[in-house]
This record gives C-alpha cells, structure tokens and sequence, in this order.
C-alpha cells in the first residue's frame, strides 16, 4: 500500500499532515476543537498560537492552514485576492487603566470624548528594540508570557498610571490584572474577528472546518467529508446493538410476512371456528 493510502487525509481532501489552525490573542476556538475531534477523530487537528502581525504573512508560507484574523470594524480590509475569508463575529473596543485612574469610577463605560485626550500606548511600540522579538521568527508558535508580549508590557505601564491603553475585549479579558480596570468605550469602532485560508490550498476538509465554526451541526447535508465514525449524510445508519435486528440476524428461519403456513388463502385457521 502506498504512503499515500495509508494517510488520513486524501488528495482531495486536504493535506496529509493535518489541519493546522492559527489562533491569535483573545481566540477561543475550544468548542471547535472539540465539535471537530468529536465529529471527525480520521481528520487530526492541531492550534498554535501566534501574535496577530504576521498572520498572513504565516497562510501565504504555509505555516497555518487556516488562521484567525481580526481587522478593525468599518475600515478597508485588504487580506489579497489569494485568500478567502469570512467574518465570525464583532468585539468591542474597551479602555484599560489603572485601578485609581478617573476611568475607575465609570461603572461599565465611558466615551471617546472624554478619554481622548488622554496618553495612549501602543503594543507594538513597546517591543521597538527588543532583542527577544528581533530574533524570534513570525513562524514560531508563541507560549505563555511570549503570547502578546507588547500588549503585557503596555499594560505594565497603564498599571502605573502613566497613561491608557485600547484592546479588543478578548485580549483585555485575556491579559486581565488586579490592578487594572477595563471598561468599554462608546463611539468608537470594534474589531471583526474572521478566519483566513489560502484559495489554492482550498479543501473540503478547511470548508468543514469553516462550517463547524459557523455553527453547522452534525449531519450536516453540506458536509462533504466522512468518517468511521459518522457516515456521509443520506446513508442508512445502522446500530449494530439494536436487540430487534440482533433478533432476525439470530433467525435465519424467521417466517416471511404474508399468509402462515398452516392456513388457505381466505379461510381461517384450522382450530378457528367459522362466526354462525
């Protein structure tokens, strides 16, 4: 048998090595993950983590088959004529600050207006410099305090007072500290979270995927992968425990439905008297 037989994954269906999703700081894709392994355990599925710059970067190199992203809302997105994506959900914009800043006393929210014309850090500018950073490669899955390592670091400096910083919630909530406070901020545009996939690796293995994470259910007709474990949809499922089908399988002589053999076509059986 071939080496390409004995893979999980067929031509068609999507590389032999197995799916790769590229999560980003605030993604959640637990749930998938676990639909996934539950619905498809023939097709293996890793996450790595990764920094948001670079992600596309990562799907054009073929780092990640399918990678989150995330774009402020409202604004021109330019992913490539290479991609496709599709948009999952909006997150809104909060503001972090120090447990004894001014923004502390707002019980859930405050506006644009009246923080803006507060100091704001920028992640990115905190790593300006950092020999850590210049060294590693976009490539490299990121750990623990590796993970959003500029985001930590401002939000560092906003623990002290020194000034603000804006996050999408997930990463805020993500990266939360005792000593700062988060509150969402009005009038000021979200972030879209998505996900991206390179339009010539396309597969009916990412195009499960993406219909898992937009909430298609097992079973589904669109599906266009099957498994072991659950067969393609419109086939005849079988249980093999089923007592009744156990019951014929054990009978070979079972009679066939129609007249019993002790009687004539139209009259009763013998022993059964005829109603006067």
């Amino acid at each position: 048998m071939s080496e390409t037989s004995d893979s999980a994954y067929s031509a068609e269906a999507g590389p032999a090595r197995g799916l790769r999703l590229g999560a980003i700081p605030g993604a959640t894709p637990d749930k998938w993950v676990t639909r996934w392994r539950e619905r498809y355990p023939d097709f293996a599925l890793s996450v790595d983590l990764f920094d948001e710059a670079g992600q596309l970067e990562r799907l054009r190199a073929g780092t990640i088959d399918v990678g989150y992203i995330r774009f402020p809302a409202e604004a021109e997105v330019t992913t490539g004529d290479d991609l496709h994506r599709v948009w999952l959900y909006r997150e809104d914009p909060v503001v972090c600050a120090a447990r004894d800043h001014w923004v502390a006393a707002a019980e859930e929210s405050v506006s644009w207006q009246e923080i803006a014309a507060e100091p704001f850090f920028e992640p990115a500018a905190m790593l300006v410099g950092d020999d850590r950073v210049v060294a590693e490669s976009v490539h490299t899955p990121k750990l623990g305090a590796d993970l959003a390592a500029g985001e930590r670091m401002a939000l560092e400096v906003v623990a002290s007072g020194a000034g603000l910083l804006i996050l999408p919630h997930s990463v805020a909530r993500m990266l939360s500290r005792r000593d700062v406070v988060i509150r969402q901020v009005e009038d000021l545009p979200g972030h879209d979270v998505g996900l991206a996939w390179l339009r010539e690796a396309d597969s009916p293995v990412i195009q499960e995927f993406i219909g898992v994470a937009r909430g298609r259910k097992a079973g589904s007709g669109r599906s266009e992968i099957t498994t072991a474990a659950e067969p393609k949809s419109g086939a005849k499922k079988t249980n093999p425990k089923d007592p009744k089908r156990g019951a014929a399988r054990a009978a070979p002589g079972r009679s066939r439905p129609g007249p019993k053999p002790a009687s004539r076509r139209g009259q009763p059986p013998r022993g059964r008297r005829r109603p006067r």
